[in-house]
This record gives C-alpha cells, structure tokens and sequence, in this order.
C-alpha cells in the first residue's frame, strides 16, 4: 500500500469518526445572522390586528359582549344529586359514594341531565365540575353544556374530561433483554375541573354569563358515563407573578433548602397520567439518557409525539427531605417540531405556583438539554414543605392559541372568497376571459388585503417568539404574497385559482402541527439552590462510542422482530403489515392476557403486504397473517395457501360477533378463508353552513340528490361521488344493491352485469358524468373544506381524515347514511357495499390449532376494542381504526350521534363477493365506465361488450383451477 493511500484511508477514517460523533445539524435558524435579519431594527412595526376568532358564535365574540361585567366575588355551589330532571338518561343520585362531599349524580354516556340554580348577582363566572370516572370505554368524557336549554357559545359544544392512568408495575422485558412495554391501567380518583377548551385554543377556563335570577345548566353526553360530586360556580383564584410570590416568600422567612439535596426522578416513573398512550417510550438517540444500554432496548424516557395534545398531562411524585425554598430543573428534547415551541402548565400539588408557571416554554433544539425554570438569568425558588408533592405538566397553547385561533378564522375567510369566486369563474376558469371579478365581488380586494396583513402578523410574531424564519413562517409567508399580489392585479386572479386553494389547505396543515406540541422527559430534578445541575450531553467518549457502537450493532440486531418474553414450548409467528408501534401495542396485549390465558407464545413481525405470498408460495409463511386486504384470501385459497377456518372449534361463535356482509369475501365453495378485521362502508358527508346558506335539505334518496345537483350547479358547487378504478366500483355497487340486484350469478361463475337491474344501475351511474357533467376525478378532503364540494359520498374513514387536517370547520360538518331508493312504502332502503382486511392463517403453519386460538382471541371484542382504543391514543383520531366487530366498535369514542348513524348505516351494508378472475371485474367494470363517461359509448354495448371478457377470464380462471364451469 503506497504511502498517499495510507494517508487518504486515515482522513476518511477520521472523517467517518467525525460525522458519526457530531451527527447532529447546525440549528442554523437561532443563528445571529438570520435573528438579526428577521427582527432588525430596520424591520417595519406590526400591524395591529383582531386576535382571535371572529365566528360569530364562538366564544370571542361571546365574551366581548361582557368586557364590562363585573365578576362577583361569591361562590354557588351546586349538588350532583340535586339535579332536576334526566331526559334520555337513566341518572340517579347515589348518598354513600366513596370520597363524594355529599349526594352525588351517577350519569349515562347518553341523554341529558339538567340542575337549576339561582344567581345572586349578575355577572361573570367561571364553572367547574367535580367528577369522577366510571367504568366505560376507555376513552376521555365528553359534555356539551347548555345554559337555559341553549349553547352559550359554540365551544361549548364540546368539553373533555380525562380520565387518569398509572404504570402497571414494572416494565416487561422480553426473551433478548429488551424493554418491551409499561402496562397501563386506569386509576380513578375525584379530579375538579374547570370547563376550559378541550383543544387546546383558550389557555383560560371560560366565563360564562349570569344574569340575576333563576337559571338552568344541563349536561349533554356525548361519550362516557361519570359520577358528578357538585358543579361549582365562582372565580378562578387569581395567580401572583414571581417577584409577588417572591416577596411573600421573605415576608414569611422562607430559607433556602440544606445544601447538597439533588432529587432526581425519571420521567418514565410518572405516578399519573391522563392518557394510557403516555407509557414509557425508548430513546437511543444519546448515550445519556437514563437508563441506558448501547444495544438493549430500554424505555427511559416518556412522551414525545404522545405527549402533544392541548390538556394532556403527566404527574410526577417527588419527596424532599425538609422544608424550603429549591430549584427545579427537566431535562427534556423538542426536535419534533422545528420552529415551533412547546408549552406546559406547571403545578405543584393542583396550583400553580406563580403566573410564570402558566407556560413554561421548551424551545426547540437538536438533542437533550436540561432548563431550570427561570427567568433566563437565575433559576425560580420554589417553596415545598417536608414530605410528598405532585409536580403535574400540562400541554398547553400557550401564546400559540391567539394565532391558532385568528388563522383559523383566516381560513374560514378565505375559504369562503374562493367559494363565491368558484361560484362566478367555476372549478375550472378560463385564463384569458376577464370575469372583472372586482366588480362582481366588491368584498374581494378587501378580504385579501385584510388576510394578508393579518397572516404577516401572525408570522412576524412567529418568527420573533421563535428566533427566525422557519417552515412554519414560510407556509404563511406564501399565501402572504399571493393575497398582495391577487389584490393589486384582481385580473391575475382566476389564473392563480388553484395555488390559491393549495395554499389555504396548507393553512390548515399549518393549524394541525401548530397545536401539536411534542415533548420528551429523561428526567425531573430537584435541588437545593447552590446545587450546580448535571449536564444534559454525553462527553465526546461517550457520543463516539454510541455512535460507532449501535452502527455496528445495527447489522446484527432485527428491530422489525418483536421476540415474545413468556417462557413456554409452544409458540407462533405473526406477520403484520401496520407499523411498529400497532405491532408494540399487540405484543403488549398477548403477553397481558392471550399468553397467560392460553400457554401459547407469539412473535410478531412487521413485513410489507406484498411480501406474504412470495414467501406463502415458497413455504416459509408465518402461521398467521393480517391485515390482508378483502381480495386476497379467495386468491390465496384458490393456491393452497390459506386454511378453511370453518372447520375449526368455534367458528360459529366468531362469526356471530361481525357483521354478515364482512365475511361474504372470503366465502369460496362452502369454506371461509378468513377472518375480518376491519369493516368501513360510504356515508353522506356534508357541510351544514352552506347547505344552510344555500338553503338545502340534506338528500335522503335519489330522487332529493336529483333535485340538489342542479341547485349546486348554479352556484358553480358539486356534489361529490365516489370514484371509479381498477379496484373499485362502490358506486355501481350501492346503486345495484338498492334495487337488489346481484354483482354474480350462479355462485360467481358469470357476473350479472347484462342484467336489466345491472344495465339500469349502470345507466344511472353514468348519467351523473354524461348528464350532469361531474368530474371523473376529485380530491375529496381538499374540496370538501374549500366548500367547492359541500355535499359528496365517501368512506367513512374520510371522518378521521376531515377530522384532523380541517380543523377549522369543527362543527360546521356532519354525515349521514348514503341515499337510497324510496319503497312503496314510504321506507327507504340505503344499501352500499362494505370494503376491509382480514386475519388468515397460512396453509403450511405446523400449529395450526395454536393459530387458530390466537385467531379466535384476535377477533374477540375485548381485543379489537382495545388495539383499536390503544392505536387512537397514540396516533389521536387519525389512528382510529374500522373496527368490524361490532361490539368493538361500540367501544369505540365516537360521539354518540355519529356512532347511531354508522349503525344505522351497517345494518345496510352488502359484502362483493371475491371469484376467480373476479379482479377483472373491477378492471373491465372501469373501462366500461370511462368508455361512457369519457367516450360517449352507448351504455348498453359498452356493458355488454365488457361483460364478454370479464366472464372469458372467470371462466379460464375456473378452468386453472379444476373447478366447474
């Protein structure tokens, strides 16, 4: 080796060494240079804006109309038990409950339960409601609140009261020595609450108005039952600033603690907590976290992207050893969401110690770091008496609720411009016609000069509180531009139809991550003063040998392979095709119960979908496999590569816990081939604030749709249907099934296509596109919050999806069954196909009977409910799961009006059967679509030509695999 090789080796080598070490980036947006850009003196001063919401019956509004109350000093304090009436409820008042103050209200999870009052003075108050958890679904408790029959505001909708979680003893360690999970279980106790936002966008409880005299207050449930110890009525207790609070604490003689007290305690030791999604979570991202381990898996840390909702919160005890004045310092990490901070409400035993404390800022940063709650100079004193306290940190706002709020407004603003623009130029504008837009829309110029000085405050003010530019500025930054432009040259307008609309969705993205805030806990220290806090980083030694050592280590260890801890001869392998953390929370609920219960050990794997019958056909499956989608067992089963489960012990009792629609794919030549899993099906989803404004009915059959279309056509709107493709054809289904038509004849040996039912469902499919002249394709969310499409037909899994990334339209949404084909008499009828996954066991599994029980357990009620309430705590209404044990999903936190709907819904749904070459049926089933939609073929000879050579590939497909034709 030459001389120049040797050197060239050794700089690569300490190049490596190095990038490994530092493998962190330059946080380059709190830089000098790009501060000094953003807040210069040079820099124009800011607009004065309206912050907050301007809905007019949302609580902005509402309580300017007070800004002159006086809020009187007294305290009204009302029993649970001494309610008047229950309409829809079965409440009753309970004397002896343990830990009540005194009769106390037992409520339902439906109905309404009311208390009269009397007020003595007029005035503000704040409420609060002592409560208490019952058993129920596992999930928060929904109320909406009503004063004298009616909504005082529109928040008050929707209030949330949390229930309380502890760890379940210690963490379980797993075959390898890895940390595999905290169980988690409930620990009710009295909690008072004070009825506050439940997202998050009013940092303070409400107030609510009282005039002098005679009132009532009900409570609505939504979700839940709970017991209701008193309803107090009064004045949040006003909270002292530091240097207030400080000046008592000399007043009174408060000394410093003895030195030398360090009280450490780990995060992941939370004694409470108001989620079961905040569990122990693992951190490998430093070698100083605690515990640690260079290969083991330990959970050492907790929260993160768990820990992100506004009114989440985790609790800590901590035991000092006398009585003084110390200092508290977290160690913490917040590279989730760059440019943004995150927010956390402190209390020391339920109080806030000092106003401060209302909103502790985490600032993001690259790794770990380690405050002392201060002022940024010198650490805050705390005074703790001897003994035990709680320290509880709540997600909060803090001063991002202001802008949440006014960008929430904006979008609504602005999303109604573009409607009544859409309304004049269409979905599809001609670029080169003047529509003299300014003329027509005399409001328009305005609102977009408005909105644009607006959202370049809110951005300012953003880039200030955070230091600089980031992508959070840079999404309200472009619509900033694109508004000023818009409004000097309104011509430009209709050529800029469709950035204008991506960039008012991206506001709403913008509002979804702005009231996330994620935050991670190592740990909590407590000390005396004079107590210099441990650094928060690994020495140098310690980052390389991290670094190199889980490099290395990275090619002998299988992250994907969930190993089982339980001890016993007898085990299965379970592929999943989720993602890690579903496979985490079902490794969890195995070893808590099936395992124990059954002797039977189980290792998961996550794999991709394709994979299971490459590996099905080479016969190195796993036993079981899931989620696999609705046309695959049929498929596999025709291959021998899934077992007939309909043979085995208890598979009538199973069956009885679906719906009979769900097992309808995997019913092949008098067998069953799988299990379902997941069920969803279409609803009517629609927009009640412009139906209302363009005063619409909601269409309950076709004939109302008919009638609607036109209407929405005048104003430039659609109404939205589900689309055609190579893999479904969910409209042509509904429409057939509701006339009762069939998808196959003669046990799926030809498709019944060339029907007359068939044909005529096809026609009326057709027409929608031919006659009325809607788009082949749409982007459903996007239209449907822009209010282009205010009305349209989709999965109801869209809810989650609304749900999460519109959060401005709350409360202005709702769905509804799809619509049907009035009967003569007078009932009508609202069928529509259902879609899903399933469980399968493999052909080769050599454990079949220990597969099948875990089949069974995995299909029972307890178990869907509980993966599928465990996936919603950590992913939030995103994650919520289509649930097709119907058991399980009435354990499910749907609100109780949305949840009748869905089952009203169910009780209609039809399962498409799975046939050999039945995917050509999609496939041909599209084509004949597009030829009529697209090329104006004859409806009749498009169908009947596709129905040739849909029936040609069933019958080859029959013929390959031996069966008759």
């Amino acid at each position: 080796m030459t001389q120049y090789k040797k050197i060239f080796i050794a700089l690569v080598l300490v190049v490596t060494v190095l990038c490994v070490t530092f493998a962190q980036p330059v946080h380059f947006l709190n830089s000098p240079i790009v501060s000094a850009a953003k807040n210069g003196s040079s820099a124009p001063e800011l607009a004065k804006i309206e912050m907050g919401s301007t809905k007019k019956d949302g609580y902005d509004r509402y309580i300017a109309q007070y800004s002159n109350v006086s809020r009187p000093a007294s305290e009204l304090l009302i029993q649970g038990g001494a309610f008047a009436k229950a309409e829809g409820m079965d409440a009753r008042a309970v004397s002896d409950f343990p830990g009540a103050s005194g009769k106390a209200a037992e409520t339902g999870e439906t109905g309404t339960i009311t208390w009269e009052l009397d007020i003595p003075v007029d005035g503000l108050y704040n409420i609060a409601i002592r409560y208490y958890q019952l058993e129920g679904k596992h999930s928060s408790i929904d109320r909406k609140l009503l004063i004298d029959g009616k909504l005082p505001f529109a928040e008050a909708n929707s209030f949330t009261f949390n229930r309380v979680w502890k760890n379940k003893g210690e963490t379980i360690r797993d075959e390898k020595g890895n940390d595999s999970y905290t169980p988690q279980i409930e620990d009710p106790m009295w909690q008072e609450a004070f009825l506050q936002s439940s997202d998050g966008s009013h940092v303070d409880p409400y107030s609510f108005y009282f005039s002098k005299g005679k009132h009532s207050i009900s409570l609505v449930s939504d979700k839940e039952p709970m017991m209701i110890d008193y309803i107090k009525l009064g004045q949040v207790d006003k909270v002292l600033n530091y240097q207030e609070v400080a000046a008592q604490y000399k007043e009174q003689g408060y000394k410093a603690a003895a030195s030398g007290v360090f009280i450490k305690v780990q995060g992941e030791a939370a004694s409470r907590k108001s989620n079961s999604s905040l569990y122990p979570v693992m951190d490998r991202s430093s070698a100083a976290t605690e515990p640690y381990d260079i290969s083991k898996i330990r959970m050492n840390t907790i929260g993160s992207t768990n820990w992100s909702k506004a009114g989440q919160w985790l609790a800590w005890d901590i035991d000092v050893p006398e009585d003084g004045l110390y200092k508290i310092g977290v160690k913490f990490n917040q590279n989730f969401a760059r440019g943004i901070t995150s927010y956390r409400k402190l209390t020391i035993d339920g109080k806030v110690p000092f106003e401060e404390m209302e909103t502790v800022a985490f600032e993001f940063s690259n790794g770990w770091d380690l405050k002392e709650l201060g002022d940024g100079e010198e650490p805050y004193q705390f005074y703790l008496s001897k003994g035990k306290h709680e320290l509880r940190m709540e997600v909060s706002l803090g001063e991002m609720s202001d802008y949440v709020r006014t960008i929430e407004s904006s979008i609504l603003d602005l999303n109604t411009l573009y409607r009544r623009i859409v309304m004049v130029t269409g979905t599809v504008p001609d670029t080169n016609r003047d529509y003299q837009l300014e003329l027509k829309l005399p409001e328009m110029v305005g609102t977009m000069t408005k909105q644009a000085t607006v959202i370049e405050t809110i951005s300012r003010l953003l880039a200030q509180a955070t230091g600089g530019n980031s992508d959070r500025t840079a999404t309200l930054d472009r619509l900033v531009i694109q508004l000023r432009e818009m409004a000097d040259k309104p011509g430009t307008v209709p050529s800029l139809m469709e950035s204008f609309k991506t960039n008012i969705s991206s506001l709403g993205t913008w509002i979804y991550q702005t009231n996330n805030m994620p935050l991670s806990i190592d740990y909590i220290a407590v000390a005396s003063p004079e107590v210099e806090m441990p650094s928060a980083s690994a020495t140098l030694w310690q980052s390389a040998k991290h670094q190199v050592g889980t490099f290395f280590l990275s090619f002998f260890t299988d992250y994907n392979q969930l190993g089982s801890s339980a001890k016993t001869d007898k085990k299965i392998t379970v592929w999943i095709t989720l993602g890690m953390d579903q496979a985490k929370i079902l490794k969890r609920m195995v070893e808590e119960s099936f395992t124990p219960e059954t002797g039977i050990a189980v290792d998961f794997q996550v794999v991709g979908e394709g994979i299971l019958l490459q590996a099905m056909l080479a016969g190195r499956g796993p036993d079981v496999a899931f989620s696999v989608p609705n046309d695959r067992p049929v498929n596999y089963a025709l291959r021998s590569g899934v077992e007939d489960i309909s043979k085995y012990p208890g598979f009538e009792e199973v069956k009885k816990e679906f719906h009979e629609s769900a097992f309808v794919p995997y019913a092949f030549n008098g067998g069953y081939y799988a299990l379902p899993m997941e069920q969803s099906f279409p609803v009517l989803f629609y927009r009640k604030d412009i139906l209302d404004e363009l005063k619409l009915k909601v269409p309950e059959t076709w004939d109302d749709v008919y009638a609607i279309l036109p209407e929405l056509q005048k104003q430039n709107l659609l109404f939205g249907f589900p689309e055609s493709s190579a893999t479904s054809f969910s409209m042509l289904a509904t429409l057939l099934y509701q006339d009762d038509g069939e998808i196959y004849n003669d046990g799926g040996k030809t498709i019944a296509l060339n029907s007359e039912k068939s044909i005529k469902s096809f026609i009326q499919w057709t027409d929608l596109y031919t006659a009325y002249q809607l788009p082949l394709t749409i982007d459903f969310t996007n239209r449907f919050r822009s209010g282009e499409m205010p009305i349209g037909i989709a999965d109801y899994t869209v809810f989650q999806t609304i749900s999460v990334t519109a959060p401005e339209l709350r409360g202005l949404w709702e769905f509804a069954q799809v619509p049907g084909k009035k009967l003569p008499d007078g009932t009508v009828r609202h069928d529509a196909p259902g879609a899903g996954s399933a469980t399968v066991m493999l052909k080769g599994s050599e454990h079949k009977s220990d597969a099948w029980d875990f089949m069974k357990w995995w299909a029972s009620t307890d178990a869907q409910a509980r993966f599928a309430q465990e996936n919603e705590a950590i992913l939030g209404t995103a994650g919520r799961l289509a649930m097709g044990n119907l058991d399980a999903m009435a354990q499910l936190p749907w609100q109780i009006n949305d949840y009748n709907t869905l089952m009203e819904q169910w009780k209609w749904v039809k399962g498409i059967p799975e046939v050999p070459g039945g995917y050509f049926a999609a496939r041909h089933i599209d084509n004949a679509f597009k030829s009529v939609a697209v090329s104006h073929e004859d409806p009749r000879e498009a169908i009947d030509k596709f129905t040739r050579f849909i029936n040609d590939e069933i019958k080859k497909k029959r013929n390959e695999f031996g069966l008759p034709n």
